[in-house]
């Protein structure tokens, strides 16, 4: 697994992104993410109400890429999460395959309608080469947190 903190290219950026790259889809990954992304939402400044929906929706993509992308070979996948004014924007891409049929059952199925529900924006683009999930919160960055 690579990681980095890119510096900002664009003058509408104000902080650095957080950057994983060739993450093992491993369960065993997720929990090291979650606390990593959850420091750097609060070092940027998100808003405490806005960091646990984020935290909460791209541990759900993250979990969807261990547990959908790669049914039959290991697979990684990446991270990236960038602030600019008033937003911030978490992107998850792997290289798997899409799994369209919804699984039944109380654990299965749940998962993209919660990241539609927690994000202000979701979208997420499937092909032969993968999957990207793209999440978009907004906030007033004028209040204090």
């Amino acid at each position: 697994m690579t990681s980095a903190v890119d510096s900002p290219a664009d003058d509408t950026v104000l902080a650095p992104d957080l950057q994983h790259e060739d993450v093992p889809a491993e369960a065993a990954q997720l929990g090291q993410l979650r606390d990593q992304l959850a420091a750097w939402a609060a070092g940027i400044g998100l808003p405490p109400r806005r960091v646990q929906d984020l935290l909460l929706a791209v541990y759900e993509a993250m979990a969807n890429v261990v547990v959908h992308a790669y049914p039959d070979r290991d697979g990684t996948f990446t991270l990236h999460a960038c602030r600019t004014r008033g937003s911030v924007t978490i992107t998850i891409r792997d290289h798997g395959q899409w799994q369209p049929v919804p699984r039944s059952g109380l654990l299965g199925g749940r998962g993209l309608p919660l990241i539609h529900t927690l994000a202000d924006q979701a979208l997420v683009e499937t092909s032969v080469a993968g999957t990207t999930v793209t999440m978009t919160w907004t906030y007033d960055d004028q209040q204090p947190p």
